[in-house]
């Protein structure tokens, strides 16, 4: 998974945008591409299929930087889709930040060029 690929530590969450019509969610991130040097540049991290999206965050002065993103294996939710069928999301993560925490519910992610 790819969040097994990458090292999500100190990413800084710069917004959030929800697409309704094809339900993903796309972080728009200050990545940390080298950390050596201190470089970081603009990444989308994007979740398909997206049912569920839930923000724990205290108000934080300035922008909330991820500290970890943990794979959850607890309950997800179902949902019935336009041809009546029951699913559920088979993914469910929890990205934690300076300011709280939260959590997304969804089939598949990937990080792209901003």
């Amino acid at each position: 998974m790819i969040f097994d690929d990458f090292s999500f530590h100190d990413a800084i969450v710069l917004e959030v945008r929800e697409d309704t019509a094809s339900q993903t969610l796309d972080f728009l991130l200050h990545f940390p591409v080298d950390w050596e040097n201190n470089v970081f540049e603009n990444k989308v991290l994007r979740f398909k299929d997206a049912i569920v999206y839930i923000k724990k965050e205290i108000p934080f002065l300035g922008r909330p930087t991820i500290m970890e993103i943990k794979q959850l294996h607890s309950q997800k939710h179902t949902y019935m889709n336009a041809y009546g069928t029951v699913q559920s999301s088979k993914l469910k993560v929890e990205i934690m930040t300076n300011a709280g925490s939260r959590f997304v519910e969804f089939n598949e992610a990937e990080l792209l060029d901003a």
